[in-house]
């Protein structure tokens, strides 16, 4: 079975940051969760934007790692069909789009109720 699409909200990467992180880190974390949004599992990048970048700005595989136990509190603690909504509507500074690709995640436009 092949890996969901990895997505993001997040488009802006600081050049500065990512150059010192692969020239420093020997370990590059990479935080994700998957989620079924509008009939599809996307994994969704939470945290590591940075250090997606520097692993593979220098060839590395970065360290996959599941959601931090705040964001599984968070989770926990609304039901399912509200996360997703949250999740939908909880862009950081661009719409969702297809991290390898850079092209938006069409079927995510449009804000959930």
């Amino acid at each position: 079975m092949s890996e969901p699409p990895l997505i993001s909200s997040q488009r802006h990467l600081n050049r500065q940051v990512i150059i010192r992180k692969a020239t420093k880190f020997k370990v590059f974390v990479v935080r994700t969760v998957d989620l079924k949004m509008r009939g599809r599992i996307y994994r969704i990048i939470l945290d590591g934007h940075h250090n997606l970048a520097a692993a593979r700005l220098i060839g590395a595989e970065p360290t996959w790692k599941g959601p931090p136990p705040k964001f599984q509190r968070i989770m926990k603690s609304m039901p399912p069909e509200s996360f997703v909504a949250f999740m939908i509507n909880n862009l950081t500074d661009s719409d969702w789009y297809f991290h390898d690709t850079g092209k938006v995640v069409e079927e995510l436009l449009a804000p959930q109720s």
